[in-house]
Order: C-alpha cells, then structure tokens, then sequence
C-alpha cells in the first residue's frame, strides 16, 4: 500500500463510524494526533489523495477534509483484501 493511503485510513478511521461519513468535516489536528508524520507529508497525501477522488478538501475557517463515497470504498475494500 503507498504511504498516502495511510492518511486515507487515518481519515476513514475518524470518520466510519459516522452516521453519514462522507459529510463528517475532519480538521487536521485530528489527522496529526493519529499519524506520526509532518504536517508537510499529510498534505501531499492529501493532495494525491484529493487527484484520485478519495478524499475533498475545503479551506475555510482551517482546511476541512472530507472523505467521499470512493475513499470509503477503497478502504472497505482494503479491508477486506486484509482478512482474506
């Protein structure tokens, strides 16, 4: 798995458990507090992330990260790929 799919799932793990994930606004401090990494290398992840359609990014008070349908389904499917 490349790196930046870590921040995906650091993303979809503050998410899933949501009612409705893909409206969950995440702010980066809960992606720092849950990945050993600078704040520089989150954001090229986010960035390749955001190119793939897995995950939008918004700036408005701070930037806003947010998981879309895609993102969920890739990390599912990882998930899956895992236990088999």
């Amino acid at each position: 798995m490349d790196a930046y799919y870590k921040t995906l799932e650091t993303i979809f793990n503050i998410v899933h458990q949501d009612p409705n994930p893909v409206t969950y606004l995440c702010r980066p401090r809960e992606i720092i507090l849950r990945q050993f990494q600078d704040w520089s290398v989150i954001q090229q992840h986010l960035e390749l992330l955001e190119q793939e359609g897995l995950v939008v990014t918004k700036q408005m008070d701070t930037l806003i990260v947010s998981i879309t349908s895609s993102g969920i389904q890739k990390m599912e499917s990882a998930n899956l790929d895992l236990h088999q």
